[in-house]
């Protein structure tokens, strides 16, 4: 008998482990983002997941709680899935208390392939992005009533099915992203020379051709978080200084008719509407208002202009000049830069 108690006991250990060992973890985010939208319920289910809340608008949510068949000592207090979705992306988030799950998930995002800012402590910092492609982790330790809880954000990125006017590069709200659809070769991480002092990490897009576009990013450390794009032939970056395209337009279109190179009388056309323009007693000379006067909102679409031989004109002598006046005098005004926010 008491050589059979050893055995007994290792066969009770492998059943114990084998029904917990089915309960979803932090090191399965990755799987679940591959599974089709109406394939998760099933999924968590299968993994001792039962589904807590389901609410449908123009965003999708879902809730995943654990089944817990049998009480441990030392079972989670915590642990869920939350799914959203929308036309853009899809995020799961996933909370745990377990400090060894949280260690092992983000070791499966570094093995999976994913990058984070080397300036981060893995082993001290409460939050870092880790990224790969059109993925997006944020791995975060907060405290509540003193007690750690661990969670991890995955954000998945849907890919367009096709780039066609200027305003679909917005979508592109990383440099990861924008990396993985346009390929290496067509993208180039540079230095965005606002002055002397002031300098942007930025990713330009096909640098040194008709379609290069800057894309500027709030998160400089990481390189996410898109913060405007700037469409022009002439782009002060480190780089674009030697493959500037002078005497030619971008030629990035917009879905509303703007275009780059296009005349201060045919935006104003467009606009249908006069607007105001900075004058040479501003330090935004010859750049656009942000308001809404008409048709275009020029708070979320910028423009910088260009006039050969009018910065002597005595219209530009004040804070602000219609582009109406502008227009009446006759002065050679066309757009130069063209700034677009998400």
């Amino acid at each position: 008998m008491k050589k059979k108690l050893p055995i007994l006991f290792l066969l009770l250990s492998c059943a114990a482990t084998t029904v917990y060992a089915q309960y979803y973890s932090a090191r399965d985010l990755l799987t679940v983002s591959n599974l089709p939208s109406n394939g998760l319920a099933n999924y968590m289910f299968k993994n001792g997941f039962l589904q807590d809340h389901n609410f449908k608008n123009d965003t999708i949510q879902e809730r995943f709680i654990p089944v817990v068949k049998n009480k441990k000592k030392h079972a989670p207090t915590l642990k869920n899935l939350e799914f959203y979705e929308n036309s853009r992306s899809r995020c799961f988030i996933y909370h745990t208390d377990l400090l060894e799950e949280y260690t092992d998930g983000v070791k499966r995002l570094l093995k999976s392939g994913f990058i984070y800012d080397q300036k981060k402590d893995l082993a001290k910092d409460s939050s870092i992005l880790f990224q790969k492609k059109n993925l997006s982790v944020q791995a975060t330790i907060t405290l509540k009533d003193t007690i750690p809880e661990y969670s991890f954000l995955l954000r998945q990125r849907k890919i367009p099915d096709s780039i066609v006017y200027a305003e679909d590069l917005l979508q592109f709200d990383s440099n990861e992203f924008l990396v993985s659809y346009f390929g290496q070769e067509n993208t180039t991480k540079d230095l965005y020379y606002f002055s002397e002092k002031d300098l942007k990490k930025c990713t330009v897009l096909f640098n040194g051709t008709l379609l290069q576009v800057a894309f500027i990013w709030g998160d400089q450390n990481n390189l996410d978080q898109l913060a405007y794009i700037i469409i022009s032939n002439v782009l002060p970056t480190k780089d674009g200084k030697e493959k500037s395209i002078v005497n030619e337009n971008n030629s990035w279109k917009f879905e509303s008719g703007i275009h780059h190179g296009m005349t201060l009388k045919e935006l104003l056309r467009l606009n249908e509407a006069d607007f105001r323009i900075y004058g040479i007693k501003s330090e935004l000379a010859f750049m656009a208002e942000p308001e809404n006067t008409g048709k275009i909102d020029f708070k979320k679409t910028g423009f910088m202009f260009t006039c050969r031989d009018c910065s002597d004109n005595s219209i530009f002598e004040q804070k602000e000049v219609s582009a109406l006046d502008i227009v009446k005098a006759k002065l050679p005004m066309q757009v130069f830069d063209i700034i677009v926010y998400p």
